[in-house]
């Protein structure tokens, strides 16, 4: 009974500190690790941005925005034109 209360308020704190809203930025170009940190540079620059994460096999990078924050499609697609690249396809935009 003690592991059901204890993975119960696990569930619940995870919920209550959920993360943001997540975008995924498909991208042009990013080949390796000094691209992806280029990337992640120019995104974390954004007020709005949490975290990102690269994955260079898919050529994406996941941005999670902090609650209650949003991006405008031109921001993403100028992070990605700063770090050097080309954002071809934005998922998760209103």
């Amino acid at each position: 009974m003690k592991k059901l209360i204890v993975a119960s308020m696990l569930i619940f704190a995870t919920m209550a500190f959920a993360d943001g809203k997540k975008l995924t930025v498909k991208i042009d170009g990013m080949t390796c690790p000094s691209c992806a940190a280029s990337v992640e540079n120019q995104f974390e620059k954004l007020d709005a941005v949490d975290s990102v994460d690269i994955s260079l096999t898919k050529g994406t990078a996941t941005v999670t925005l902090k609650e209650g924050k949003d991006l405008k499609e031109d921001d993403v697609k100028n992070a990605v034109k700063n770090a050097g690249f080309k954002a071809i396809e934005i998922s998760g935009l209103n």
